[in-house]
């Protein structure tokens, strides 16, 4: 992946340089404040589903700041190939807070299933509608609907990783997922997608590309880019997958060299944001 994307920014190089300039300084600054803002909301999904396992017999919580600034630090960890780092670290800080690591591995399987249904389905809402030939293109996202709905069912994850648990000699997690939980990761991811959609935007809005149809196919496309990335395992953060969706989408509106463009600094804009908010909870832990 990282061959093949150095080959494509090669040779799309000179039309990158072009598209670069056209992107300025305060543009970027927004930008990167809504990516922020868009990491914190994940963060905000991950709680209300680890709360809501609590709440269900899973344990007592810990203080909403140790949480927090656990969170941030150990989203590093996706950034090694694998993406099970993240996961691997949280359950060692669920064992520091005498929680099972049953419990926190359910959360983050929660929270993959949570942001990845989320994101599909924020993209089959939007991106058919609002894109040159979008029905034809991800007509395949409408199908998808009804099987996530039942995988969102608030028992149907806990249930399905204590049998695995079980068939590995495992302790079951025997916790169950609150529907106010449930309902409160879906609205903050949902959120999330809104906003990482006007990050989108903002860039977009360099290429005088933006309209409300672009703004909702930014939603669309981001939320999709996510499910495609995390569904990738090996990929770290889903590099390539995500900016490969990024550009499939935005090439017809604005041209595939901006479009890379777009993609590129998300991700730095995103990147910057992790590294920001996990310099933060190491502050806060202390």
């Amino acid at each position: 992946m990282l061959v093949g994307g150095a080959y494509l920014v090669w040779r799309e190089r000179h039309d990158l340089a072009v598209a670069v300039d056209q992107l300025s300084l305060g543009r970027f600054v927004l930008s990167g404040v809504l990516a922020v803002v868009g990491t914190v909301l994940i963060e905000r999904t991950w709680w209300a589903l680890l709360a809501g396992l609590l709440d269900g017999g899973g344990g007592t919580r810990p203080t909403r700041r140790s949480a927090e600034a656990m969170f941030y630090v150990t989203q590093l960890g996706k950034y090694l190939p694998g993406s099970v780092w993240p996961v691997v670290a949280q359950m060692e800080f669920g064992r520091r807070w005498g929680l099972p690591r049953s419990i926190m591995l359910a959360a983050n399987m929660l929270l993959l299933a949570v942001v990845t249904a989320s994101g599909i389905v924020a993209g089959a809402v939007l991106l058919p509608w609002t894109s040159p030939d979008g029905l034809t293109r991800y007509w395949w996202l409408l199908v998808l609907l009804v099987p996530l709905a039942a995988v969102l069912h608030p028992r149907v994850v806990p249930w399905a990783l204590d049998r695995l648990l079980v068939r590995l000699g495992r302790e079951p997690v025997g916790a169950v997922l609150t529907g106010a939980g449930l309902a409160r990761a879906l609205a903050w991811s949902l959120a999330t997608w809104v906003v990482l959609g006007l990050h989108l935007a903002v860039l977009l809005a360099a290429y005088d590309a933006l309209d409300p149809a672009t703004t909702l196919a930014s939603v669309g496309a981001i939320g999709l880019a996510w499910a495609a990335g995390l569904a990738f395992i090996p990929a770290p953060a889903g590099a390539g997958v995500r900016e490969a969706v990024l550009v499939a989408t935005f090439a017809p509106f604005v041209g595939t060299a901006a479009a890379l463009t777009l993609a590129l600094a998300s991700r730095v804009l995103l990147l910057v944001a992790d590294v920001l908010l996990a310099a933060l909870g190491a502050l806060l832990r202390r």
